[in-house]
């Protein structure tokens, strides 16, 4: 639906504005880890079946599927967590590294 398309633009959009611009804990980097997640799970949704019994359907292929991807195949909300995890999983990234935050004594180091 177009509100909906509309909507998750808006989020992403907003998303990026809340990453800091630092060297590599961006939104640039963010993007290329959904790229990746979403290449990964295209693998994982449509595997080769080396076995041409189960590709000819002499057992159920989605249940074989299912099993086989861990659910991620008939499970489209699944799917968009993993890539909306890829999104958000350096936003506020500071740009240092946790033995920085521990030297400088941040609270943040405290926290994790």
């Amino acid at each position: 639906k177009p509100e909906v398309t509309a909507q998750l633009h808006d989020l992403i959009n907003t998303i990026a504005l809340l990453y800091r611009d630092n060297f590599f804990h961006n939104f640039e980097h963010a993007s290329h880890v959904a790229m990746a997640v979403m290449k990964l799970t295209a693998r994982v949704v449509n595997p080769k079946i080396k076995d041409q019994s189960i590709a000819k359907n002499t057992v159920n292929s989605h249940e074989m599927l299912h099993g086989f991807t861990y659910g991620i195949t008939s499970d489209p909300l699944l799917q968009f967590a993993c890539v909306f995890s890829a999104i958000i999983h350096d936003l506020d990234h500071p740009g240092v590294s946790n033995a920085t935050l521990i030297q400088e004594n941040s609270k943040l180091a405290d926290v994790y």
